[in-house]
């Protein structure tokens, strides 16, 4: 299995990720590779239930980023 090597910038890090990412889901059972997707979409649920902020600060926020 290849070793993540990182990137010059984020750009590249994320290629670099796609790329390792790619190659575990191709050289590993469903069953391992899988779990690991469950546990990161769990952590992101279970951290969005626990956030104090409300929706609607939370749109207010990301429309000030789109600006």
């Amino acid at each position: 299995m290849k070793k993540l090597k990182p990137g010059r910038d984020n750009r590249e890090d994320r290629m670099n990720f796609v790329e390792y990412w790619a190659d575990f889901i191709k050289n590993n059972p469903d069953e391992v590779w899988s779990e690991q997707q469950r546990v990161i979409i769990d952590s992101q649920i279970n951290n969005a239930r626990a956030s104090k902020l409300s929706v609607e600060r939370y749109l207010k926020m990301k429309k000030r980023e789109i600006r």
